[in-house]
């Protein structure tokens, strides 16, 4: 017993210094920033690239925003547009005639030479790869029979890859009063966003009014346009205000003193949010579990709605384990029975406190044998499901 109390509070001490992660637990609480077209990649911006989304994730975002558009052939893809001075030339592809691709060419057509264009198809996958993002439209058009394709589009598309339920993770943003109707006769969308950038002399009483009756939860403004006055008449009808696209920490700083929640970004990230007065609100939570006789402390960190541990905080848990990684086989084998010493120099532990995380490239095995645990990488740390795992040491409640 003695022992397995000393475990426990070695453990609590290993782990008291190791940095949060994000709580995601609605997109306005959590989320005070929108990555802009998926976000940033590779110092890229306004790509809505694969790589955009998955640095995004990584960089503590579930907030993403992505532009759709069509192809020639009628496929919905990440895309701003076809035009010779739009998209073309942010995305350093050549303009040839004709200026709208088809699928395939989209598809084949590296984005800034190697990031990975990415249809509708592709998008809402990957929504169901990380069920932890909420996904914000920027679909552009403004006439009903386009409106009522595009989100039908998706509606199809999330029928047809069999999770229907990302759906509820997808916020429509509307340009103007009637889409909010068209868009709910397609589906009916748990979150609105009522953006006005198309919209040259907005009255803002009058929107705040309309988004109070029709139950939309944020107004997004243009930056430049954020006045006091603005923010206040939209939060007296319980409308939360975010402002795009805000790249400067000092410009940020300005609109948080005007009363705005949040800002669409293309380069800052949720782990600099100290530097304009916000608090962080990705923490490790600290819960207490009983195994057999002994009660154990784990410091978790909530990862797709599940929470997470330090493989390393488990190893010295009921017959122990020593863990072998192999670069080659692309594995990291858990072997019962052995004293934990290292996960050895092949997987670098990033000291800069960011979190960055990222679903790991190698399968988990116990004693030789496959499991289905994926682990995710939190700045080189090699994180497992709490639960699964002790599952599969034997050690389930």
């Amino acid at each position: 017993m003695l022992i397995k109390k000393l475990t426990t509070i070695v453990l609590g001490i290993f782990f008291a210094g190791a940095m949060p992660l994000m709580a995601f637990a609605g997109w306005q609480e959590e989320n005070p920033m929108v990555a802009h077209a998926l976000g940033e990649a590779a110092g890229k911006i306004e790509t809505n690239s694969k790589e955009a989304f998955l640095e995004s994730w990584g960089s503590g975002f579930r907030a993403l925003e992505v532009d759709f558009t069509y192809t020639s052939d009628g496929a919905l893809v990440a895309r701003h547009d076809f035009e010779v001075d739009g998209s073309y030339y942010r995305l350093e592809q050549e303009p040839v005639a004709p200026l709208v691709m088809d699928r395939d060419t989209f598809v084949n057509s590296k984005i800034v030479y190697d990031q990975t264009p990415l249809t509708a198809v592709d998008v809402l996958n990957l929504m169901v790869e990380y069920p932890d993002v909420y996904l914000i439209t920027d679909t552009k058009d403004t006439e009903k029979d386009m409106v009522q394709k595009q989100f039908g589009d998706l509606k199809k598309i999330a029928q047809a890859i069999e999770h229907p339920e990302v759906l509820e993770r997808i916020i429509p943003q509307i340009y103007n009063e009637e889409m909010y109707d068209w868009v709910k006769e397609i589906y009916p969308f748990q979150e609105w966003i009522y953006t006005l950038y198309l919209n040259y002399y907005p009255e803002y009483p009058k929107i705040a009014t309309f988004c109070e009756e029709k139950g939309i939860g944020t107004v997004t403004v243009e930056g430049a346009r954020v006045t006091k006055e603005i923010t206040d008449t939209l939060h007296a009808k319980g409308i939360k205000v975010y402002a795009h696209t805000i790249n400067r920490y000092k410009q940020f700083e300005e609109l948080l003193a005007l009363g705005v929640d949040g800002i669409y970004t293309d380069r800052i990230k949720p782990y600099q949010l100290p530097w304009v007065g916000l608090a962080d609100s990705r923490k490790i939570e600290q819960k207490t579990r009983s195994l057999g006789e002994a009660e154990y402390i784990f410091n978790t960190l909530s990862i797709f709605h599940e929470d997470y541990i330090p493989l390393r905080q488990l190893s010295p848990l009921g017959k122990k384990f020593a863990a072998e990684y192999d670069s080659q086989k692309k594995t990291m084998n858990l072997l019962p029975g052995n004293t934990f010493t290292s996960l050895g120099n092949e997987l670098l532990v990033d000291n800069s406190g960011n979190r960055i995380m990222k679903k790991a490239d190698f399968s988990l095995l116990y004693d030789g044998k496959e499991t289905t645990i994926r682990p995710i990488l939190v700045d080189g740390e090699v994180y497992v499901p709490l639960n699964e795992t002790l599952a599969l040491l034997g050690l389930g409640a």
